[in-house]
C-alpha cells in the first residue's frame, strides 16, 4: 500500500447530490408504508399491495445506514480540528433538536390542551418523561411493548440520538489504522447479540428498537466511508463496478426472499437489508454510477424528498389520528372512492402523502432553515480554510 493510499490519506468530502435522492428513497418508502398498513387484504389486489408497501418499513434501515456514513465522514474530517467535539454536537442538536421538541410539545402539551378528551396521543402523554430524553425505545424494550401510540416512531430517533453520543469518542480516539476493524467487530457484535436474544427471548420489540441491537445498521454506513477513504483500489474500475452490482443483485434478491417467506427469522433480515443498502450507496458513488443509476437518485424531485425527510418522518404518523377528526375522517374518503375500498385508500395515501410533504415543507421554512444558520458559528477548521478559500477564488 503506498502512503497516499493509506488509512492517514483521509480527506474532507464534499456535498453529494445523491445522497439526497438516497434519503428520499427512504421517506417515499417509509411514508408509502405508514399510509397502507390499513389496506384491505380481502382481495388477491389489496394483498399484494399491502405486502409490496410493506417493505417499506425498511426504509428506517436505509436511513441508519446512511446516517452512520455521512456522520462518520463528517467525524473523520473533523478528527484534526481542536473543537471537534463542540462543533459536532452543537451542529447535531440544532439539526435535531428544535423539530424534535417543537413537535413533541405539540402533541403532547399543547394538543391535549386544546382537545382535552379528544386528544389522540394520550399514551404518549401519559409517558411523555421518555419522550423528552430520548428513551422511548429503552422503555419499549424494557416492556416489550410498542407503547407510545402514534408516536412508536420516535423510537429510530432515539436510536440515531444513542449512536451519535458514542460514536464521535471512538472515531476521535482509534488511530484511523485500527478504525475499520473497530467498526467490523462492532457491526458483528450489535447483529450477532440482537440475533441471540430473539432467539433465547420472547421479547419481540427489544431486538426492533433497543439501540445496540439496532446500531449494526449505522455501522455498515460507517465501514463503508472508512473504507472508501483509507483502502486502496485494487481492481480496476471496470471489475470493481461490475463485482459491487453482481453483490448488489445476489443481496437484495435474498433479502428479499428473507423478507417475504419469513418475516423474522430471528431477525436476520434487520442486518440483511442494512448490507444491501450499504451496497447501493456503494454502487450510486461509483464513478463508472454516474451516467446510470445515480441518475435516478439525482432527480429533483427525489432530492426534494430527501431534504424534507427529516420533518415528513416527524409528523407523518401523529397526521393519521389527526386527520381522523372532524371534518375529515375515513368515511369521506371512502365516498371519494366509491364502493372500491382499494380505490379509497389509494387516494387517502395520495392525500395523506401530499399533506405530509406540505407540513414538512411548511417546517422547513418556518423553524429548521433559521435554527440551522446558527451552525456556521461551529465551523471545524478545515470548513472555515475551505469556505475562505471558495469566498477567494469568486
Amino acid at each position: 500500500m503506498n502512503e497516499s493510499a493509506s488509512s492517514k490519506s483521509i480527506v474532507a468530502s464534499n456535498h453529494i447530490p445523491e445522497l439526497d435522492g438516497v434519503r428520499g428513497l427512504a421517506i417515499l418508502a417509509v411514508t408509502l408504508y405508514r399510509f397502507s398498513r390499513d389496506t384491505p387484504t380481502d382481495t388477491r389486489l389489496g394483498a399484494v399491495l399491502h405486502d409490496a408497501l410493506t417493505l417499506g418499513s425498511r426504509g428506517v434501515e436505509l436511513f441508519f445506514v446512511l446516517s452512520g456514513f455521512l456522520i462518520t465522514g463528517v467525524l473523520l474530517d473533523a478528527k484534526s480540528s481542536p473543537h471537534r467535539y463542540r462543533n459536532f454536537f452543537a451542529r447535531r442538536s440544532l439539526r435535531i433538536f428544535p423539530l424534535y421538541f417543537t413537535a413533541l410539545a405539540l402533541f403532547v402539551v399543547i394538543l391535549p390542551w386544546v382537545l382535552g378528551s379528544r386528544a389522540p396521543f394520550t399514551q404518549a402523554t401519559e409517558q411523555q418523561f421518555y419522550l423528552w430524553t430520548y428513551l422511548s425505545n429503552i422503555r419499549m424494550s424494557w416492556m416489550g411493548e410498542w407503547n407510545f401510540g402514534r408516536l412508536d416512531h420516535f423510537w429510530s430517533l432515539a436510536v440515531e440520538e444513542h449512536f451519535y453520543l458514542i460514536w464521535p469518542w471512538i472515531i476521535f480516539t482509534v488511530p484511523d489504522r485500527w478504525l475499520l476493524r473497530v467498526t467490523g467487530i462492532g457491526f458483528v457484535a450489535c447483529a450477532a447479540s440482537r440475533i441471540v436474544f430473539a432467539a433465547w427471548s420472547d421479547n419481540d420489540v427489544a431486538p426492533d428498537v433497543f439501540s445496540f441491537f439496532r446500531f449494526d445498521a449505522m455501522l455498515i454506513g460507517a465501514m463503508l466511508v472508512i473504507y472508501r477513504r483509507s483502502q486502496p483500489t485494487t481492481r480496476s474500475p471496470v471489475q470493481s463496478i461490475r463485482v459491487l452490482r453482481t453483490l448488489l443483485i445476489l443481496s437484495f434478491v435474498a433479502t428479499l426472499a428473507v423478507a417475504l417467506f419469513n418475516r423474522r427469522l430471528l431477525t436476520v433480515a434487520e442486518t440483511a437489508f442494512p448490507v444491501s443498502f450499504a451496497l447501493l450507496i456503494a454502487v450510486v458513488l461509483r464513478p463508472e454510477s454516474q451516467n446510470n443509476l445515480a441518475r435516478v437518485f439525482r432527480w429533483s424531485w427525489l432530492r426534494s424528498l430527501g431534504k424534507y425527510s427529516y420533518a415528513m418522518y416527524v409528523f407523518q404518523s401523529p397526521l393519521i389520528p389527526l386527520v381522523a377528526l372532524p371534518p375529515f375522517s375515513a368515511s369521506a374518503f371512502d365516498r371519494l372512492g366509491g364502493d372500491d375500498s382499494i380505490v379509497a385508500h389509494l387516494i387517502y395515501i395520495a392525500f395523506m402523502f401530499v399533506l405530509t410533504y406540505c407540513v414538512a415543507v411548511a417546517s422547513w421554512h418556518l423553524l429548521e432553515k433559521h435554527c440551522l444558520r446558527w451552525k456556521r458559528y461551529f465551523h471545524s477548521e478545515s470548513e472555515s480554510r475551505q469556505r475562505i478559500q471558495r469566498h477567494n477564488h469568486r
